[in-house]
């Protein structure tokens, strides 16, 4: 077995996939859009499109590394990933902008969808939840630094240089995949077996218990969504921060969620992981209610990056929970389950964008509205939806 060090190394900078390509340009859309003559929230619908292809590739992603193999799966993703990223150098319209961003999610959805899948081959119980933490404690370096990263590469060579980077980048984590990572789906394995891709996903979708999980981290990572794509609009514009500033204020956010990973990995030790995801939960609806509060009273610009840095950062305690129960019903097709995870989570992040889009009022009250809905139906999943049981059993 791979030294979990390295392990945790290279599935964190394959999962840093999608920060990177989301949170690197955000600090460059205010100059996409004049480049590309649009305006700005059209620009902000790409973050949408990528959820949407990502959530799509981690679709076909899941049942084709569950049946071949994790590495062929991540590498094919990956190229796919790195060729768009190329491609989005040349775009001249908002539209090829739009239309390209899908097709590089699609492949970093083939892709990242295998990092939760890897571990749950080579671990179980809350050794899961253990390791997706400290995972998500290292990947967590690229959503902090992604956007000063961006806004130095725009700032010195073109927001376009942005997405040679990002295309770059894929090709070097191939070349540490191919080199450094053993092939997890065991050799062993009955692959004939294996059920379809379509019946995979059936069991796991009627599968009562495990969907909890799904929908409480689909609703919390859809308002974190919501965030993402309206932090250019409510920082940049709304609260007229400037665009150098802009980085330090979205990376508070995720260094704030790295403190919640890192009091989660601690507390696994003594507490439950279901209990720790009921803590991160609450906390996030009552982020969610405050920022509906700020907004009808037009609060300070501390008092809103305060909220969201508690509403994102509470994920540190939603993510790596929700996600190790689910997987725990499943360690035969755990790729599929984690495909079913990934595809309601962007899907529902992408529907959210698309709702804000239309609820848009030059005001921050349907950002904070989106956010606390978002919160309150994870609350509402958690506790209403159908129980774990005491002991979870594989379904055959």
């Amino acid at each position: 077995m791979i030294a979990l060090p390295r392990l945790t190394l290279l599935l964190a900078m394959l999962v840093a996939v999608t920060p990177l390509a989301i949170d690197m340009y955000l600090p460059a859309m205010q100059r996409m859009a004049l480049d590309l003559q649009a305006p700005i929230h059209q620009v902000e619908l790409s973050v949408s499109g990528y959820l949407l292809g990502f959530a799509l590739g981690q679709l076909c992603g899941g049942g084709l590394s569950d049946r071949w193999g994790r590495k062929p799966a991540i590498v094919l993703g990956l190229l796919f990933f790195s060729v768009s990223s190329f491609a989005l150098v040349s775009v001249t319209s908002v539209d090829a902008l739009l239309l390209i961003r899908v097709l590089q999610a699609l492949g970093g959805g083939i892709a990242v969808v295998n990092s939760s899948a890897i571990v749950r081959d080579l671990y179980a119980g809350r050794e899961v939840a253990r390791v997706l933490s400290l995972i998500a404690m290292v990947m967590m370096i690229a959503p902090l630094i992604a956007p000063l990263l961006g806004a130095l590469v725009a700032e010195f060579s073109g927001w376009r240089s942005i997405f040679s980077v990002l295309g770059g980048y894929a090709a070097l984590v191939i070349g540490l995949f191919i080199w450094l990572v053993p092939e997890s789906r065991g050799r062993n394995a009955k692959r004939d077996d294996q059920p379809g891709m379509l019946q995979a996903y059936l069991r796991i979708i009627r599968h009562r218990q495990a969907m909890r999980y799904v929908l409480v981290l689909a609703f919390g990572f859809s308002g974190m969504f919501a965030f993402i794509t309206t932090a250019p609009f409510t920082y940049l514009e709304l609260y007229g921060v400037s665009p150098n500033l802009f980085p330090f204020l979205f990376g508070a956010n995720i260094v704030t969620m790295m403190l919640f990973s890192r009091i989660n990995i601690r507390c696994l030790n003594r507490v439950e992981p279901d209990r720790l995801l009921r803590v991160g939960v609450s906390l996030q609806a009552l982020a969610g209610l405050g920022l509906v509060c700020a907004s009808q009273f037009d609060a300070p610009l501390a008092v809103v990056v305060l909220l969201n840095m508690l509403f994102v950062g509470s994920l540190g305690l939603i993510a790596a929970n929700a996600t190790a129960g689910c997987l725990e019903f499943f360690p035969d097709i755990s790729a599929s389950a984690n495909a079913v995870i990934g595809v309601v989570e962007f899907s529902m992040g992408a529907m959210v964008g698309l709702i804000w889009a239309q609820l848009h009022d030059g005001s921050m009250l349907p950002t904070a509205a989106v956010m606390a809905g978002c919160a309150w139906l994870g609350l509402a999943a958690l506790l209403f939806v159908g129980k774990r049981a005491a002991a979870p059993q594989m379904e055959s």
